[in-house]
């Protein structure tokens, strides 16, 4: 007597993925210390979902080779964090890999070690339950020991980092003019940028942050990568601005020389958890380019921020602080 196979139910087998895909985008997230959108996860995981049905259907069988189970990953990442720069994709590539990892394996373990698994007429079953089989070779098992053991210590290091790095994270309210832009700033203890003529510390920041405030012409030299200590005197600007603005010297990587343009807030707040620094006498300067490849900070802040201290957030007022 001949048993039936269980039925395969295409629309199961696309939730299930969906659902594992989702899980593993999450531990990707927090391997990477990225946020998630909902809407890019839902996306991503559709999109992993879909590609497992190809299994089920031989005319897409060119579909699962190496390299369309690749650029699909890629995809799937792209579509989630959107990376920026080549280095940033192969990284949450790479950690999208080991969190996959850590799921099958995960998956696997529990399957062997309270499941019921025998093999009756080439089909694996597991509780009675009939399941696909696929075959794996011993080379691909050895190769997976290091490379997992690779990108595990490559991941530990990372949070490790990025656990540090969090805790000179601060909240950032930037005042001037009626404006209020918040963002998160990261506090580096060895910037020693300040203008030299009034000494007051300069905190570096993302020129976009204020691409709503700024003078549309000072914006448009932004966009074009020019050269603004050259230009800044050539453009038309409210004199409410010119007053404003200041060119500060610094010193790059490998020695070069250039000018910041930096102008005067009205105030600027720091704030994480229930600490308060009120920071009267600092300056912004414009970053041409982002700090951060990822966005998890938009500013580089001085030290000297943090000398007045507020203990309780109402204390401080735009008038005090910008006195």
């Amino acid at each position: 007597m001949v048993s039936k196979l269980p039925v395969i139910y295409l629309d199961v087998v696309w939730l299930i993925n969906f659902g594992l895909d989702g899980f593993i985008l999450f531990v990707t997230a927090f391997l990477a210390r990225r946020q998630l959108s909902w809407w890019r996860t839902i996306g991503a995981s559709a999109i992993g979902a879909s590609y497992a049905l190809t299994l089920f259907f031989p005319a897409l069988s060119t579909l699962l080779t190496f390299f369309c189970k690749l650029l699909f990953s890629i995809v799937m990442v792209w579509v989630a964090f959107r990376p920026k720069g080549l280095f940033d994709i192969g990284k949450m590539l790479g950690l999208f890999y080991l969190a996959s990892f850590l799921t099958g394996g995960a998956a696997y373990a529990v399957n062997s070690f309270f499941g019921s698994v025998s093999m009756q007429n080439g089909l694996l079953l597991m509780e009675g339950s009939a399941v696909w089989h696929q075959q794996t070779k011993l080379w691909l098992l050895l190769l997976a020991v290091p490379l997992t053991w690779l990108l595990g210590k490559g991941a530990w290091n990372r949070l490790t980092r990025s656990k540090q790095r969090e805790f000179n994270f601060w909240e950032v309210e930037v005042r001037f003019d009626q404006e209020s832009i918040e963002f998160v700033g990261l506090l580096d203890t060895g910037n020693a940028l300040a203008d030299p003529l009034s000494r007051a510390p300069v905190m570096v920041v993302d020129w976009e942050l204020f691409t709503d405030y700024l003078p549309p012409a000072l914006v448009g030299e932004f966009r074009q990568g020019g050269d603004i200590s050259l230009s800044i005197g050539e453009l038309e600007l409210d004199e409410g601005w010119q007053t404003k603005f200041r060119l500060v010297p610094y010193r790059g990587i490998g020695g070069t020389i250039g000018m910041l343009l930096a102008f005067q807030p009205d105030a600027v707040v720091l704030k994480r958890q229930e600490v308060r620094h009120a920071c009267s006498r600092v300056l912004i300067g414009l970053n041409p380019k982002a700090l951060a490849s990822d966005g998890s900070y938009r500013a580089i802040l001085h030290p000297a921020m943090l000398e007045d201290r507020l203990e309780e957030e109402g204390e401080w007022s735009l008038g005090s602080a910008a006195s």
